[in-house]
């Protein structure tokens, strides 16, 4: 069985707004989120649960930081991977032997 692990790179543009370029002398980049506040967000900010105000000073801070564009790139082209892989039940047999040897 072949597992296509490609991830749509227009998902990833449309998703941090990567048409969005703002110039270091533009206002609105004053207001960007810094490094830090990309890291920290990163992962509700690519399942959608983070502010509207939030969601805009990422995409503006992403398109101006040549650190943070690629690993965030890189970060959602691995949760694009994982989203992907099938998912399966767990038998109840194993269950039952994991707990006999856990002691749960």
């Amino acid at each position: 069985m072949e597992i296509d692990v490609s991830v749509s790179a227009s998902w990833i543009d449309k998703l941090i707004g990567r048409d969005v370029q703002h110039s270091p002398d533009d206002p609105c980049a004053e207001g960007m989120a810094d490094c830090d506040e990309v890291h920290d967000n990163a992962s509700d900010f690519i399942d959608g649960e983070v502010s509207p105000r939030l969601t805009t000073r990422i995409r503006h801070h992403l398109g101006l930081c040549a650190d943070c564009d690629p690993w965030f790139t890189s970060l959602a082209q691995t949760v694009g991977l994982l989203r992907k892989v099938p998912q399966h039940k767990v038998p109840d047999s194993l269950k039952v032997k994991i707990s006999k040897i856990t002691g749960e």
